[in-house]
C-alpha cells in the first residue's frame, strides 16, 4: 500500500489515447499501472470519442470503438476498475477563438454566454435549456455501455459562467440551486441505471476557504454541497503547497465519500495524502493521480521508451512513482 495513504483506492487519471497510441497505453497499463496495485483508471474522454448516438456531438478525430474496447480489456484483465469521464458543464471550449468542442460545437444554442465575443477558456453550457438532458443521457449512456462502466466522472470543475444567461435567471434560483439541480439530474439518471457518480469538488467549496478562485467557487455555489446527493464521490484536487487542506476535513464532515487528488509536485501530493490520512476519516476511499498531458507521452517517459523534454512530465513521473511505489 502507500506509504502515505493506506486506502482502498490508488487511481489515476489519464487522457484518452489516440486510436495510433493505444497499443502504448495499453502497455502501461499492463506493464506499470498493474504491478504497482492501480486499481481506477478515470479516462478523461470529455466528446473525444465517435458516438453512435449523437455522432455530431465528437471531437475532431476522436477514437474509435475499437480503441476504447482495447483499454475495457486491459483493465478488466488487471482488476482496474474503468471510469470514463466527461465535462458535462463548464470547461466547453479551450483556450484559443473558435475551439469549442462537443456540445456547443455541434449545439450553439446550449450556450451560457451566447453574447461573449471571444472563446474563453471555460466556457458553460446552459443547464435549464429544454433539449439538453436527452443528448446529455445519451452521451452519458454511451460511454459507459462501451466501458462497461459502474459510473461516470461528470467532470462539472472550474465552473465560472452559471446563472448568467436569461434563461437560468428567469428560473430566480440561485447559482448553488442551479449548480446542485443540474448535478443531482445527472447523478438521478446514472443512479436509476445502476451507475455511481464522480466529480471534481471545487464548486462545491467556498473562497473563504482559503483555495484560489480556481478551486474554490467565487460564483456563490458552495452551498450546494448540502444540495447535492451524498452517494456521489467527491474528487478533491489541489497542487499547491498549503499549510492544510481544509476540503478533505469539509467534505468528510458533510457525509461523502471522496478521493484527494494531487498533480506533479511530489512534495505537494506527499503532504495532501499525509494531511487526508490524518484528517479524512472513514470516507476518505483513497487517491486519483491527476495528469493533464498526453497520456501516451507520460507513458513512454515513465517506462522508458521516450524521454519527453516537457518539464511538467518530468516531475509528474517522478511523483507517480513516489505515489505508486
Amino acid at each position: 500500500m502507500n506509504t502515505y495513504l493506506d486506502r482502498e483506492i490508488r487511481g489515476i487519471c489519464l487522457n484518452v489515447p489516440r486510436n495510433e497510441d493505444t497499443d502504448v497505453f495499453v502497455k502501461f497499463v499492463d506493464e506499470w499501472l498493474a504491478p504497482r496495485n492501480c486499481n481506477l483508471l478515470v479516462l478523461l474522454t470529455r466528446y473525444n470519442y465517435q458516438f453512435e448516438s449523437r455522432p455530431e456531438c465528437a471531437s475532431k478525430n476522436a477514437v474509435s470503438k475499437e480503441t476504447m474496447i482495447q483499454i475495457r480489456e486491459a483493465c478488466k484483465r488487471n482488476n482496474i476498475k474503468l471510469v470514463p469521464k466527461m465535462n458535462l458543464l463548464g470547461h466547453q471550449s479551450g483556450k484559443l477563438k473558435d475551439s469549442m468542442d462537443g456540445l456547443l460545437r455541434s449545439h450553439p444554442e446550449f450556450d451560457e454566454t451566447p453574447e461573449m465575443d471571444e472563446v474563453f477558456y471555460c466556457r458553460s453550457l446552459c443547464p435549464n435549456h429544454p433539449d439538453i438532458k436527452p443528448i446529455i443521457f445519451d452521451l452519458m449512456d454511451e460511454l459507459i455501455e462501451v466501458c462497461e462502466a459502474d459510473g461516470l466522472h461528470i467532470g462539472c470543475d472550474e465552473v465560472f459562467d452559471i446563472g448568467l444567461c436569461e434563461r437560468c435567471k428567469s428560473t430566480g434560483k440561485s447559482t448553488a440551486d442551479i449548480f446542485a439541480d443540474w448535478i443531482n439530474a445527472l447523478a438521478s439518471h446514472l443512479r436509476k441505471n445502476g451507475k455511481r457518480t464522480y466529480m471534481w469538488g471545487d464548486r462545491l467549496l467556498s473562497s473563504k476557504t482559503g483555495y484560489g478562485t480556481w478551486e474554490a467557487s467565487g460564483n456563490a455555489t458552495e452551498s450546494a454541497i448540502n444540495k447535492v446527493a451524498k452517494d456521489i464521490i467527491i474528487c478533491d484536487w489541489h497542487y499547491e503547497n498549503n499549510d492544510a487542506y481544509v476540503s478533505v476535513d469539509i467534505f468528510g464532515s458533510h457525509g461523502f465519500e471522496f478521493l484527494v487528488c494531487p498533480w506533479r509536485y511530489k512534495e505537494n501530493a506527499v503532504k495532501f495524502l499525509q494531511y487526508a490520512e490524518n484528517h479524512g476519516g472513514d470516507n476518505l476511499k483513497g487517491f486519483l493521480a491527476t495528469t493533464w498531458h498526453r497520456s501516451t507521452e507520460i507513458a513512454k517517459h515513465i517506462m522508458g521508451i521516450e524521454t519527453s523534454e516537457n518539464e511538467t512530465i518530468q516531475k509528474l513521473a517522478v511523483t507517480l512513482e513516489e505515489l505508486f511505489k
